[in-house]
């Protein structure tokens, strides 16, 4: 699908049209590469450098139509094993029956010594079922195949010299190269998750975020629709609900840390005002991204002279405390995005932070000082420090005129990590009122209403 602008009203409202790509403007998954990389078993190994970002395109239709069949034994480690036979069967040629990796690579890219851990994960993957809404052609059924098939090891004694042999369903592989939507996923984010569910939830947000923002709408579902995608509970059965929200967090709060490339806002569903004050049956979630782009984080750092990293490093008239201060190294990759020497943005950086601490109300690029301490304090300096740069430093004069956020303090849930805007979430013993803990700031009618454009930049 193309955008095309078709103007600006007389009230001020850009107008663009949709428009469906047909016939040889269609790409197609064989006719692109499907991933990007340098050298892809350095960048995906312990030796790669921090900027490396080796990705994978990933097919929405695998994304949005993925349900696992009977019992999930799968863990985090298993999703990771996963991600990288798949994509490295995509880099080999995806159209293969079968493909061929090294035990100690795979081993590599997953941080593990102990081989026989990776087997676990093959074994688990290749008795777990999975279902697609891709229709079998001989049977014209939906699919409903293992992760994957025939995997084989060139030695009974598992060593670094042990070759994996695996094949990729075959109606996934045609599957693949008929795709015609997809996005890009950071492949070496899937190691350092911890929970399964993260690796679940990370490819549906980065799918959103890689949609236009004209088009892009949040993703809406009801506690059920959720449980069921990420796998936390089959369809129909009970769940509980704190439980459940829980979860919830720490996969934000992974995806938050670990994946550089956008932001999340999470507004969790509302209790209802009967009895009980129970959860309506139609109460719903609601995830909205920002656009895709380079992270500050993720760049090369510039090099910098004796003179600069001096300057940068020294702190005895420096108003702020040693935790807030950030490593020169992150001075060095933001001289590299914008462009301004890195000792200035150090000076910047202290004289904003003491002048928000005095003064909250005032604005630093799009945002206001208490929004901007609140960050600092919570969420810490690396955190602060990225969002900064991006609302404060790297805004250009539109930004400035067309975007605000909103003076309110952000709302971090105990893993201090996910920005997640909502109710606090206790045992039904122990509940608190989201009438008077939580701030009316966070309607969702006002959060995504449809006049907003372009929506904010939240990297």
């Amino acid at each position: 699908m193309a955008i095309v602008d078709l103007g600006t009203r007389a009230d001020g409202k850009k107008v663009y049209q949709e428009k469906q790509l047909s016939g040889d403007d269609i790409i197609r998954g064989k006719d692109r590469a499907g991933y990007r990389s340098g050298n892809w078993v350095r960048e995906t190994s312990s030796k790669r450098h921090i900027s490396d970002e080796p990705q994978i395109a990933r097919e929405r239709i695998m994304i949005e139509t993925v349900a696992i069949v009977g019992a999930d034994e799968l863990t985090a480690q298993d999703i990771a094993v996963h991600e990288y036979l798949l994509a490295c069967a995509r880099k080999s040629n995806i159209s293969l029956p079968k493909h061929r990796i090294k035990l100690a690579q795979l081993s590599d890219y997953l941080g593990v010594t102990q081989h026989e851990r990776v087997r676990g994960s093959l074994e688990r993957l290749i008795r777990t079922p999975v279902r697609y809404h891709v229709t079998d052609p001989e049977t014209n059924q939906r699919v409903c195949r293992t992760f994957l098939e025939c995997v084989s090891m060139s030695t009974n004694r598992l060593s670094k010299r042990t070759m994996i042999e695996y094949s990729i369903p075959g109606v996934i592989r045609a599957a693949i190269l008929q795709s015609r939507s997809y996005t890009w996923i950071d492949i070496n984010a899937f190691p350092k998750f911890k929970s399964k569910y993260s690796g679940r939830l990370y490819p549906k947000l980065a799918l959103m975020a890689g949609y236009d923002f004209r088009v892009r709408k949040p993703w809406t579902p009801t506690i059920a629709e959720l449980a069921t995608f990420i796998g936390y509970a089959p369809k129909g059965e009970a769940i509980h609900v704190a439980s459940f929200m829980k979860v919830v967090d720490k996969a934000l709060a992974e995806i938050e840390e670990h994946v550089l490339g956008f932001g999340v806002v999470c507004v969790k569903p509302q209790r209802g005002t009967g009895r009980g004050r129970a959860i309506p049956d139609d109460a719903t979630f609601a995830f909205k991204t920002s656009d895709t782009r380079v992270n500050v984080l993720a760049r090369r750092p510039a090099v910098l002279t004796e003179k600069q990293e001096a300057r940068i490093a020294d702190r005895r008239h420096s108003p702020l405390q040693e935790k807030e201060h950030p490593p020169v190294k992150y001075f060095a990759q933001a001289q590299a995005l914008t462009g301004i020497p890195a000792e200035e943005i150090s000076d910047r950086w202290r004289m904003n932070v003491t002048d928000a601490r005095l003064h909250p109300d005032k604005r630093f690029g799009i945002m206001s000082g208490g929004h901007f301490i609140q960050m600092l304090d919570s969420e810490g300096v690396k955190i602060a420090f990225r969002h900064w740069i991006n609302w404060s430093v790297n805004v250009s004069d539109d930004d400035l005129r067309e975007h605000v956020i909103p003076d309110y303090s952000i709302p971090v849930d105990n893993s201090g990590r996910s920005w997640v805007a909502a109710e606090p979430w206790f045992e039904d013993d122990h509940y608190v009122d989201p009438e008077t803990a939580m701030p009316e700031h966070f309607n969702l009618d006002r959060h995504f209403a449809d006049d907003v454009e372009p929506p904010v930049d939240f990297l």
